[in-house]
């Protein structure tokens, strides 16, 4: 309890959320959470998702409800109406951290924990030791992280399932075990099955979970070093593109050269993983050598000077209704009558006076446009005097501000 109060203490004010699915690592953090929290004088809140996955969940949802009205904590059941198909529990995973995500939003949290330990650490080092992760991937999971303008964090981390499970016995709290932990179609519980075996050799949770921190240093010095050769290499542009300094980038290393690329790729694209380290290299060869490439949506075409700009493949963006005022996932576009899709080579023909403007013609390609009854109305990054306006949601400078892991 020492150690978890330490954590939360050194949380921003505010009510705390508690993600919790019913299991013991989740019921155990919410228990240590309510008595942290009439000790510290905090608010804390809890959500469970409902994924209707099961038969069951809806009633262990509910299970989760009766205990937070017990503990006196306020309580949220989010369902999940999503197609269940594909890889199941990824996308599960993605959708509790949506409406997970949009509660704490909704509801001014300060943080949001969730009961990850250190048996889910070892477990993750092993899958992304399975997949040939490299530092990022082994560094596993971290402590605290902000996605999507939520804090996420983790204050069991350190802690064994074992031990957790114990405390909730001593206590009279029980909780739900959910039938998929023991499925071995997953790999993360062929994982579980795997370290009793690795144990024997040695090779024990905590030995695991240790290496998973030992890399997170790593990883940290990396992004150090990625941040400070950005600064060098890379102008963000407030048109959504990325001018990289070939030049220089040569004298950098390889593995901080993968880096940059990796992550001037995901900024553009808005993807969430980088791409596959063999198709990573083949789109550095190509800047390197100055040459055009196409990767992860976006487009890298070789500009005079030994520049590379990086702007995203209007092919793989989606219009929007101009009535949300959003466009592409990343832009933030006045509302109006009509849709923003790419400027595209029609919307460029309609505008000849192009060339005056001091960005690439790729970038204008896929810059924002409003269009009605298929007439353009404004491309507001070619008009000189543009009716609407459209701005990147996080600006320019988040390029940098996203390449050290928060």
């Amino acid at each position: 309890m020492s150690a978890f109060s330490d954590f939360m203490d050194g949380l921003p004010d505010g009510a705390i959320g508690v993600a919790v699915s019913g299991g013991s690592d989740s019921v155990a953090l919410l228990v240590l959470a309510v008595e942290w929290a009439r000790k510290s004088d905090r608010t804390v809140l809890a959500a469970t998702v409902d994924h209707g996955l099961r038969d069951a969940a809806g009633d262990e949802a509910a299970g989760v409800a009766k205990l937070c009205a017990c503990l006196g904590v306020g309580h949220n059941i989010l369902r999940w109406d999503g197609v269940h198909s594909g890889n199941t529990q990824d996308a599960a995973r993605r959708a509790r951290q949506r409406l997970i995500g949009a509660w704490a939003r909704e509801q001014g949290l300060a943080a949001v924990a969730s009961g990850h330990t250190r048996d889910d650490q070892a477990e993750t080092f092993l899958l992304r030791l399975k997949r040939g992760s490299g530092v990022d991937g082994l560094a596993g999971m971290a402590s605290q992280i902000v996605k999507d303008d939520v804090l996420w964090v983790r204050p069991v981390l350190n802690a064994r399932r074992a031990e957790l499970r114990e405390m909730l016995t001593a206590q009279g709290v029980g909780w739900i075990d959910d039938p998929s932990n023991d499925d071995l179609q997953f790999d993360r519980v062929k994982m579980r099955n795997a370290l009793e075996m690795l144990d024997e050799i040695g090779l024990s949770v905590d030995v695991l979970a240790d290496t998973a921190g030992r890399m997170q240093t790593a990883r940290g010095a990396l992004e150090a070093a990625t941040l400070q050769a950005a600064r060098q290499v890379a102008e963000p542009r407030e048109i959504g593109s990325v001018r990289l300094n070939v030049a220089v980038l040569r004298d950098e290393p390889r593995e901080i050269q993968l880096r940059l690329l990796a992550h001037t790729l995901r900024w553009i694209s808005g993807a969430e993983y980088r791409p596959r380290l063999s198709a990573l290299k083949l789109a550095l060869t190509a800047v390197l050598d100055g040459h055009g490439h196409t990767l992860a949506g976006c487009l890298i075409a070789p500009k005079k000077g030994d520049i590379a700009e990086v702007s995203r493949e209007p092919a793989a963006m989606l219009q929007s209704d101009a009535q949300t005022g959003g466009f592409d996932g990343r832009w933030a576009c006045d509302v109006a009558e009509g849709v923003w899709r790419p400027l595209g080579e029609d919307g460029l023909q309609q505008r000849p006076d192009w060339r005056e403007v001091a960005e690439h013609r790729n970038s204008l390609l896929s810059s924002p446009s409003l269009w009605y009854n298929n007439e353009l109305k404004s491309a507001p990054f070619v008009d000189k005097y543009s009716a609407c306006k459209c701005k990147l949601r996080t600006g320019p400078e988040s390029f940098f501000a996203t390449i050290v892991t928060h």
